[in-house]
């Protein structure tokens, strides 16, 4: 075994496994309040404690492939993470050309895509995923497409959307998310190459 495979043990056994219990407990124990403000907060902490996990996830599969991968593949890899969480097999379309991207640009496409695959796991109720990222006329888009519940019209407390939208902004690009005909949400980021 070798020095990156043995580290990568060690966090999964010793970190994301319990993270993720810590998790299923906080998900486990709104049921036992019928206070709205206690399931919000604790729905949060469940939530943050995902995004953790996702993020662990990703810098673990590094780890074990002994050396940083390409963007396309790091992507493709938070896809099929994803998929195998809601019981799917999602459809991922992106080219290669996704290699050649800045660092700092693909850092924030890594952590946007995260992000919304977050959201779709734990908020969309969804069946079907797919999410293509083109790089056409200059312009980096990602989207996120599912045929779950749909965009839900009241705010929320969490910073997830917002952080897309800010990340899209700093770059001088945009973000919305659109109801998908005829079920789901479609997450549409964009930002100049």
């Amino acid at each position: 075994m070798s020095e990156h495979e043995a580290i990568a043990q060690q966090l999964q056994e010793g970190v994301l496994t319990p993270l993720s219990a810590v998790a299923a407990r906080l998900d486990s124990v709104m049921a036992l309040t019928r206070d709205a403000q206690v399931q919000r907060r604790v729905g949060e902490a469940a939530a943050e404690l995902e995004r953790i996990a996702a993020t662990l996830r990703g810098q673990l599969r590094e780890l074990q492939r002994g050396a940083s991968a390409g963007v396309r593949s790091r992507l493709r890899e938070l896809v099929l993470d994803a998929g195998q969480r809601l019981g799917c097999s999602p459809r991922f379309d992106a080219g290669d050309e996704l290699d050649e991207l800045p660092e700092l640009l693909a850092e924030d496409l890594a952590a946007v895509l995260g992000e919304a695959l977050a959201n779709v796991i734990k908020h969309a109720y969804a069946g079907t995923l797919a999410v293509t990222v083109r790089t056409d006329g200059g312009v980096l888009t990602l989207r996120v497409t599912d045929d779950g519940v749909g965009p839900n019209d009241e705010p929320t407390s969490g910073r997830g959307l917002a952080d897309m939208q800010a990340r899209a902004e700093a770059r001088g690009g945009s973000f919305g998310i659109e109801p998908n005909d005829p079920l789901g949400a479609r997450l549409t980021w964009s930002v100049p190459l």
